[in-house]
């Protein structure tokens, strides 16, 4: 007779959704999937005033798996009050960036400005980092890749205390603080 064989059955890898604005955040998160190695889905340039809690769920049916599991989160920039009112309507993480994304890259170097900054002006600030001068929205070089990568923890540490009331922030941290302890458990 032969033997019963016991299995512990697989662990499956959580999967995660992005919605996100613009190329720079859906150029940022295709980095980000690359590195990590996890199933992300990314819906790009999906204006805030149009997005909406059916719009989601609508994305997550088109995964496969239960859409309870999905993690979904919201990649915008926090410079337009009515896209952010848009965005509390719907059910998510909210990875959010005042004045633009770019806050976010700043903080790889440095603790982000307390004074209120108009996204030209965070640009600029960011082109004045070394390997960030011929920044072009939507593109991430190769060295960019690798420095954001070799900073993002300082980023996270940079930006953890920053709330929506601070002139400039970004909760992109805790998108990396939940694809790092994904990462540790596969």
């Amino acid at each position: 007779m032969g033997r019963e064989r016991k299995s512990n059955p697989r662990k499956m890898r959580p999967q995660f959704l992005v919605l996100c604005e613009g190329e720079t955040e859906e150029a940022y998160i295709n980095f980000l999937k690359q590195r990590y190695r996890l199933p992300i889905k990314i819906v790009s340039k999906i204006i805030g005033s149009n997005i909406s809690p059916r719009l989601i769920k609508k994305h997550k049916e088109e995964l496969s798996g239960n859409p309870s599991e999905i993690k979904t989160f919201l990649m915008y920039d926090g410079d337009v009050p009515e896209v952010l009112d848009s965005l509390k309507k719907c059910d998510g993480i909210m990875l959010i960036s005042k004045p633009c994304i770019e806050i976010w890259f700043i903080s790889h170097y440095k603790k982000a400005p307390e004074t209120e900054l108009a996204s030209e002006a965070c640009v600029k600030q960011l082109c004045s980092i070394a390997g960030w001068e011929q920044y072009k929205k939507a593109v991430l070089t190769i060295k960019q890749q690798d420095s954001l990568w070799d900073n993002r923890m300082t980023a996270v540490t940079n930006m953890q205390n920053k709330i929506e009331v601070n002139k400039t922030y970004s909760t992109i941290y805790q998108f990396i603080n939940i694809l790092e302890e994904e990462k540790k458990n596969f």
